[in-house]
């Protein structure tokens, strides 16, 4: 068996409501939920931010935190009702689990979803 260097999955999750892509205390609460229930550590607190620009005034939220085994970030776009995901993790992880966890989270119409095993 060939050494890898964990497995990453790529979500893009369409058909979201406007108000939770910008709900930044729920994303919050995202990012400090996955990694307790799917037995990841912590290594910092999540941060998440409201993008604003002069070019567009009503962007949505960035969000990342980082852990023992890698890290965990995501991007909305509430206009187009889309959020993108990555999850990288060292540590092997039930990546089904973890899409169907979102999916419903987010309340997503439709999920585009990678796996990509590293190394």
């Amino acid at each position: 068996m060939e050494k890898t260097w964990g497995k990453h999955l790529i979500i893009d999750a369409y058909g979201i409501d406007y108000k939770k892509l910008k709900d930044g205390k729920a994303i919050k609460n995202l990012l400090r939920g996955l990694p307790e229930k799917f037995k990841m550590r912590p290594l910092s607190k999540e941060v998440v931010k409201k993008v604003k620009t002069a070019y567009y005034p009503d962007w949505g939220v960035s969000g990342f935190i980082m852990l023992y085994e890698s890290h965990i970030s995501l991007h909305t776009w509430p206009e187009e009702g889309y959020v993108a995901m990555d999850l990288y993790s060292c540590k092997d992880f039930d990546d089904k689990s973890i899409k169907k966890y979102v999916k419903n989270f987010w309340g997503a119409k439709k999920m585009r979803v990678r796996l990509v095993i590293r190394g």
